[in-house]
């Protein structure tokens, strides 16, 4: 606080100017004035500031940590990269991300469809395009062969990065778990292989759903089950086994999930009417009773065994979504194939955790 001398009649006229400006007034007379000067100095004495001033700081320092609503920070959506947060104001919505026919298989109005049956162009997927530069994507190829190879692997990549992911494509266990240690990336994929290298691995990539990441968990026929089975083993006590020669094609029925053959409404089959099965594919086995009912089935191959299921946690939760696909050679060898690349990039697109149950880490 600071001080001054003024005479009388100064005091007389600015007396409540000076008190609104938080200075204290100290009455001298001339003689005192005129042999100090008119100065201002540094008080010695500590007072408290009017009531007014205290009231007024108190409301501001309470209102200051709140930079958003309770509801909003319900809503905020850990995009994984660099840790940032984005609120529903600034790009969660379905709406800014979601294409309008967003949920729908049958579409009224299409005006062309590709040879499959399905309708043509990518407004027509979940996704807009270019919505999802936000997200980062991580793919572990641990099954390769003389097909699956980094050209085949490209298709799906330039697929995703019409949306706007930004994708790594790594083709070992090592480089993955060391590119997942950055924090970077809001989804992975992952494609099984016969047998994991490094022990840390299923660890790795629980804790990495507990907090809130993504998952594309692809496995194939026995062996190449390895990653996936022991993941959902250790998550949800399910385990994969099997080799059905399916190469069919599932249809679309509003509410046939379970039924052989069908697939059912939801938003990664948004313009898909007929989807290829896979070429070999698993099928998941359950220990227990509520292992059965972890994952929702959404479609269901032609033996009869789930082919694709999502983990949906609730708004309570801390974990991401998950997808489990029974045959991955869909993403080489078929993916050209009826619905393939449509369904990738939209199961891609709704693993982000937008517009559904999903709550993610860090709220």
């Amino acid at each position: 606080m600071y001080a001054f001398e003024i005479n009388k009649k100064q005091r007389r006229n600015n007396y409540f100017l000076y008190h609104f400006l938080g200075f204290q007034v100290c009455e001298h007379n001339e003689d005192s004035s005129a042999k100090k000067g008119k100065r201002l100095r540094k008080s010695t004495t500590q007072k408290t500031q009017p009531k007014k001033n205290n009231i007024r700081k108190r409301k501001y320092n309470r209102a200051k940590p709140s930079n958003c609503s309770i509801k909003q920070r319900k809503q905020r959506v850990y995009t994984g990269l660099n840790g940032k947060y984005w609120t529903s104001q600034e790009k969660s919505t379905t709406t800014d991300i979601y294409n309008p026919v967003a949920g729908q298989s049958e579409i009224i109005g299409v005006h062309s469809y590709d040879k499959h049956g399905n309708p043509a162009g990518t407004h027509y997927d979940l996704g807009r395009d270019g919505a999802f530069n936000r997200y980062f994507v991580l793919i572990g190829q641990f099954y390769s062969d003389t097909a699956f190879s980094d050209v085949a692997m490209q298709k799906p990549i330039d697929s995703l990065s019409i949306k706007g992911f930004q994708v790594k494509h790594v083709k070992s266990e090592t480089e993955f778990l060391s590119e997942l240690s950055t924090n970077l990336y809001r989804i992975v994929w992952v494609i099984s292989s016969s047998s994991t290298q490094d022990p840390a691995f299923d660890a790795a990539l629980i804790k990495f759903h507990a907090s809130g990441g993504a998952i594309f968990l692809f496995a194939d026929n026995v062996p190449y089950i390895t990653h996936a089975s022991n993941f959902l083993n250790k998550k949800f006590g399910i385990t994969l086994t099997g080799s059905y020669g399916a190469q069919l094609t599932l249809t679309y029925k509003e509410k046939g999930y379970l039924e052989t053959g069908h697939f059912g409404q939801h938003d990664i089959f948004t313009g898909i009417t007929n989807l290829y099965e896979g070429h070999t594919i698993c099928r998941p086995v359950y220990s227990t009773p509520a292992s059965r009912s972890a994952l929702t089935i959404l479609a269901t191959s032609t033996d009869g065994n789930p082919n694709i299921a999502v983990f949906d946690p609730p708004a309570t939760s801390t974990e991401g979504r998950l997808c489990f696909d029974s045959g991955f050679t869909k993403l080489y060898i078929n993916w050209d194939d009826a619905g393939t690349a449509r369904y990738i990039v939209n199961t891609t697109c709704w693993l982000v955790g937008i517009g559904g149950q999903a709550a993610m880490s860090h709220l």
